[in-house]
Order: structure tokens, then sequence, then C-alpha cells
């Protein structure tokens, strides 16, 4: 053991020692923590994510190629909205896959 290891080991001892003494004097009974995993959503693959994305903006991706500078800022502007909205609903994977189009839409 090193010495940093056994610092947070005596850490825990010590919190936990605490933790014991005051379900004691109050009289609780520690339980053990239960979730609820059948409310999960399945997991979409990102293909998936991918094409369902695409759908919603193929006609931005499609005339990408003849947009003005200023036309791509417009979008771009609307992407990184979403992208903040997407982070902001924690729904990640939508938020990477409109990651990924900002990043396209800027290397053109």
């Amino acid at each position: 053991f090193t010495e940093s290891m056994i610092k947070a080991l005596r850490e825990t001892y010590r919190r936990r020692s605490i933790q014991e003494k005051y379900n004691k004097a109050h009289n609780i009974t520690p339980t053990k923590a239960t979730s609820n995993v059948k409310g999960l959503e399945v997991v979409k693959t990102d293909e998936n994510l991918t094409q369902g994305f695409n759908m919603l903006t193929r006609g931005k991706v499609r005339r990408l190629k003849r947009m003005t500078k200023a036309e791509k800022a417009i979008i771009a502007k609307d992407l990184k909205a979403q992208l903040d909205e997407a982070i902001k609903n924690r729904e990640f994977e939508k938020a990477a896959v409109i990651r990924d189009q900002i990043k396209e839409m800027e290397g053109d």
C-alpha cells in the first residue's frame, strides 16, 4: 500500500464510523440502493441516429456546396442552437451527430 492509499482508507473508515454512530443514534437501518432499469429506453445505434438526423437536415446538406458564406453562417448558428438544445436535454448521441455535421460544414 502506498501512503496515499493508507490515508484514503483511514478517511473511509473514519467517515464510516461517523455514519454508523449517526445511524445508531437515530435508529436508522441502512438499506441497499435500488433503481428501476425497466424504464430505460433502448439505445439506438450510431447508424440509426445519423440516418434520422440526416433525414431532418437532408435539404441543408444537399445545398451546402451551393451556399454562400453568409448562408453557411446562418445554418451553423441554427445547428449550434440545436446542439445546445440536445445537450440541455441530455441527448448526447444526437448532440454528437450535430457536432459532426457542424464540423463537416465548417470543413467545406
